[in-house]
């Protein structure tokens, strides 16, 4: 009974009905953006469904659709809702997400009052410290990134006592009881990028004239002994049998190979795979262009046969239409660009490969690759052209774990005794 009255969009019912027009325009804009119909129109139903109770009040116009009212609406109607001819006590765990988009869409549209402001009391002092570290200190993305975390949270556990002047008069005592409970499972380079991040906010306090230069160092740098770390590597068969456990099936199957094979073939970093876009790819001359976010430079590499055939699978097949060019995109919908790191599924595919390591994350295939450039005889210049060192001292680092050429040079326990 009810098909009937859908258009191949939206419910034709929808045009009289309270929020009805938002709601259609709603599931209009979730489809551009490559929703799948189901979640497109749900979500659209519910803003009508929001619609008709507001309407029981007359209320059923924009002015009145707040977060305030939407979250009652959320927990107080819906648990109890009997509408639709649904039972009482049905869940609707998606009902936010609906909103969100729907306030989302409304911000596009430049409806800016729909949605009031709610920015945590640190925000501005975030934003400040921010564009010290991009316009002043010209650090990476990727630093930037990590700082802006540790001093996000920093700023979070103060409560509202967050101004600057309240800043400023904390002690070193402070600091170190928040640093020993967020870096309590911290390492040692995670430890000192964290004490890193708090000394450049009072840094950049006491740049503004607000004073805090007390504070700048108050917490420690753990000692971390140059070349003291031996880098987790695969032997060659790990790895084939580590890019034979993607699983193809998978919506993300191609998607997660292709970046599986480009950062054994290249030594990637994730955040250099992530960055990839559809430019960077030449076909006609069998190239590829590289862009560090990490170093902020740029390298060429010829693009490997195995490497492009598995790219142009993901592209033909999987990639959703979009507008982006980033090569990479999520695959749920609205496709945006990957923002989360690769580690993870990476880590998955050890498991399925039984493959046991120090370490699981995708820096190993960049290890695995350097190890295995030495092993083969290439210069240490050579492989930091390919990995994009900018110094040799850090790809001194794989000689340590040329055990073949180790052998050759030691001593016997007689010499030694």
């Amino acid at each position: 009974m009810n098909e009937a009255f859908w258009n191949g969009l939206f419910d034709t019912r929808w045009e009289d009905a309270p929020l009805g027009p938002e709601a259609i325009r709603l599931a209009r804009h979730l489809r551009s953006l490559g929703y799948p119909e189901r979640t497109y129109r749900t979500y659209a139903q519910m803003v009508v469904h929001l619609g008709r109770v507001l309407d029981l009040d007359d209320r059923a116009d924009l002015e009145h659709v707040t977060e305030p009212v939407v979250q009652e609406f959320v927990d107080r109607h819906l648990p109890h809702c009997s509408c639709y001819r649904k039972p009482a006590g049905h869940v609707f765990a998606w009902a936010p997400r609906a909103f969100a988009s729907f306030f989302s869409m409304l911000q596009a549209e430049g409806v800016v009052n729909l949605r009031p402001p709610t920015e945590v009391p640190y925000q501005e002092v975030l934003r400040g410290y921010e564009g010290y570290l991009v316009r002043v200190r010209g650090l990476a993305e990727t630093t930037v990134t990590n700082y802006r975390r540790y001093v996000r949270d920093f700023l979070a556990s103060r409560g509202q006592a967050v101004t600057i002047p309240e800043l400023v008069r904390l002690t070193s005592t402070d600091l170190l009881a928040f640093s020993r409970q967020r870096g309590a499972a911290l390492g040692t380079t995670a430890w000192n990028h964290l004490s890193l991040a708090l000394s450049a906010l009072f840094r950049w306090l006491e740049l503004e004239g607000h004073g805090g230069r007390q504070l700048i160092g108050a917490v420690p740098l753990r000692r971390k002994y140059s070349l003291s770390d031996v880098p987790c590597a695969l032997r060659p068969e790990q790895v084939r049998s580590l890019l034979g456990a993607a699983d193809l099936r998978k919506p993300t199957g191609r998607r997660n190979y292709a970046m599986l094979l480009l950062i054994a073939t290249y030594g990637l970093r994730g955040c250099d795979v992530r960055a990839l876009r559809l430019d960077d790819l030449d076909w006609s001359s069998d190239e590829l262009t590289i862009f560090s976010p990490k170093t902020g430079r740029r390298r060429r590499m010829p693009l490997t046969r195995a490497v492009g055939e598995a790219v142009l699978e993901y592209l033909r097949r999987d990639r959703p239409a979009s507008s982006q060019r980033t090569l990479f995109l999520s695959h749920v919908a609205p496709h945006r660009p990957l923002k989360t790191k690769l580690s993870k599924w990476v880590k998955d595919c050890f498991e399925r490969a039984g493959i046991k390591a120090a370490r699981g994350g995708a820096h190993v295939l960049r290890h695995s690759l350097a190890v295995e450039l030495l092993r083969q005889g290439e210069s240490l210049k050579s492989i930091g052209d390919v990995l994009g060192h900018r110094s040799p001292e850090t790809t001194f680092i794989y000689t340590k774990v040329d055990i073949d050429d180790l052998r050759s040079v030691a001593l016997e326990p007689e010499v030694v005794s």
